[in-house]
């Protein structure tokens, strides 16, 4: 793995800063030819694709509860024992989100506030190509669940039959509203809605789309937001790992490693060390792994694009480093874990101590696993429960509190040019 000597204005941060995955033309004018069919052609367009790109036998995209069922039956015990607890997890750590409405009570009979107030229904694509994921439907539907959301329906391309660990999670978190479709063509549904061609809703619109999906999901998602919400449009994953001569190396590498695994051949395996023979050890073990691994030939073109172990001349330098890349995912393993953390400003999550691999968060501890990636950690924050509520203003005004007040209020609308803005409060008078 290659070593590079840094400081926080190298050209090698700058790389890493401004790595990204730009969508082809071709990709985004197929993308925008899908949207169009699918809001005008409704239902049987839906169809007519997921036949096409997602191996639908048939014409009913509805995958029945009985279908769900069976396959989660085939869930090995471990395998829902495991589920079960994460379900927990998540869910334990998730209600600490919630929000609660509230009124204040002002002069003069004046009475504000906010009010929330649950989406009503949102849309959750869960991949179903390159890999399984039941975790993502854990970590997407949970928030929702528990912010008190009624209706979630769920997408996902599916081969032969629903998958076995995604069902089981289905079944256990109520949801029977699942599609046998992918792509742009399921953004677009969600989005859309789908009516027959006698105009009879098939499907539903949703308020939001939260979920992963291949790179015809991710356009569609951001040029279907305004029309409804979306959690974000995410790039590829990403590790940030802070080592001192404390660590093990062999931790380090094998959690550098299970981030550069993904496949899309972009994602950032980077470890910051203050000296050069700590980076020399970890990169001997990551060589080590990589030559043992089964999945070598991937693991290799990864670290050659984005797999550095970046050699600082301080702390000052490498939390500076670390908070200018705000990955997705930041590990800390150094002798001081718990006071470098606290300055740390820009990161998805960040997981401190030799003992908090990446994976325990991906799957098990319950903090969210959907994270801000490329640099978006500066002012983005992880999916949670507050994603899934609305906030409604409360303005309650007594004759008394308007009275007193018109004519400021006048004053300020007619200076904008608003004559009726003002005539509406200057009435009361």
């Amino acid at each position: 793995m290659k070593i590079v000597k840094v400081t926080p204005k190298s050209q090698e941060i700058e790389r890493i800063c401004g790595r990204e995955v730009a969508p082809s033309k071709e990709i985004h004018d197929k993308v925008m030819d899908i949207l169009a069919d699918i809001k005008n052609g409704g239902y049987a367009k839906a169809v007519e694709y997921a036949q096409k790109f997602d191996g639908l036998k048939g014409k009913n995209l509805r995958v029945s509860e009985a279908e769900i069922k069976k396959s989660a039956a085939k869930c090995p015990p471990e395998m829902q024992r495991a589920l079960k607890q994460a379900i927990k997890n998540v869910r334990d750590f998730h209600v600490n989100q919630m929000e609660d409405s509230w009124l204040m009570e002002g002069k003069d009979g004046v009475v504000l506030g906010q009010r929330i107030r649950p989406m009503k229904r949102v849309g959750l694509y869960v991949p179903g190509g390159a890999g399984i994921y039941p975790s993502t439907v854990i970590m997407n539907a949970v928030p929702a669940i528990v912010a008190g959301v009624k209706d979630i329906v769920v997408v996902t391309p599916i081969k032969g039959e629903i998958n076995r660990a995604v069902a089981f999670v289905l079944c256990e978190l109520g949801i029977t509203e699942v599609y046998h479709i992918g792509g742009a063509q399921a953004i677009g549904m969600l989005a859309y809605g789908a009516k027959d061609g006698k105009g009879k809703v098939i499907v539903e619109r949703v308020d939001k789309i939260v979920g992963p999906g291949n790179v015809f999901a991710a356009v569609a998602k951001k040029e279907v937001f305004g029309i409804v919400d979306i959690d974000m449009v995410a790039g590829p994953s990403e590790v940030l790992v802070l080592a001192d001569n404390t660590c093990d190396p062999d931790f380090v590498a094998a959690d550098l490693l299970s981030q550069a695994e993904h496949g899309s051949g972009f994602e950032a395996a980077i470890c910051i060390t203050d000296n050069m023979e700590t980076a020399q050890m970890i990169s001997e073990c990551v060589d080590i792994q990589v030559e043992n691994s089964p999945k070598k030939e991937l693991l290799t073109k990864v670290l050659d694009n984005f797999g550095r172990i970046l050699v600082v001349k301080d702390w000052f330098d490498g939390v500076a480093i670390a908070n200018a890349i705000a990955p997705e995912h930041m590990e800390i393993m150094t002798d001081e874990a718990e006071s470098m953390a606290a300055q740390i400003e820009n990161a998805g999550a960040v997981f401190i101590g030799p003992w908090s691999s990446e994976p325990v968060g991906d799957y098990f501890a319950g903090p969210n696993h959907v994270l801000p990636t490329n640099g978006t950690g500066r002012f983005f924050s992880p999916l949670g429960v507050y994603d899934f509520l609305k906030r409604m203003s409360i303005i309650k005004y007594s004759e008394k509190a308007i009275k007193k007040n018109a004519k400021a209020i006048a004053v300020v609308a007619n200076e904008e040019g608003f004559f009726h803005h003002a005539q509406a409060v200057l009435k009361r008078l």
